[in-house]
């Protein structure tokens, strides 16, 4: 078979700060088409009222965080792994590093070495990256840091 195009994948990495409005969903950005996400990250910049803040897209609004405590301690970072990754970044997806039979992560059992990578594939354009508080009284002030990579369709 003979290879009819090549195309170059760059590296990116995003920070956006945003202050929540309540429960008013923020649209971080444009994900261009050929995007991959391999991790969203939220760091609590100023914490702010109680509640939850969700990262997600216009599919599913927990989709790469599912739990970030908005009122927690400046500094504090969410999304480096456990129950608050969401659905495209951890279910039914398996880390290679693991050896066992199967794993629970995220509360969803997992066969080792079995599915892919955790990521998010967007082939097309016209998705955003969002994000929103749990609570009318969210007024957090955060710091979005979106990681991955982009190739030319």
């Amino acid at each position: 078979m003979a290879i009819t195009n090549r195309k170059s994948v760059y590296p990116f990495a995003e920070c956006v700060e945003v202050t929540l409005e309540g429960t008013t969903s923020i649209d971080l950005m444009d994900i261009p088409a050929g995007a991959i996400i391999e991790k969203v990250l939220v760091r609590i910049k100023t914490a702010g009222g109680t509640g939850n803040v969700t990262v997600g897209d216009d599919d599913d609004a927990d989709g790469f965080i599912v739990a970030a405590d908005q009122a927690a301690t400046a500094g504090t970072v969410y999304g480096d792994g456990g129950a608050e990754l969401g659905a495209y970044l951890v279910e039914g997806h398996t880390h290679t590093e693991n050896t066992a039979a199967s794993y629970t992560q995220n509360a969803t059992t997992v066969s080792a070495n079995t599915a892919a990578s955790p990521v998010k594939l967007y082939a097309s354009a016209g998705k955003e990256i969002k994000i929103v508080g749990s609570a009318a009284t969210a007024s957090a002030a955060l710091q979005v840091i979106v990681i991955g990579k982009r190739y030319h369709v």
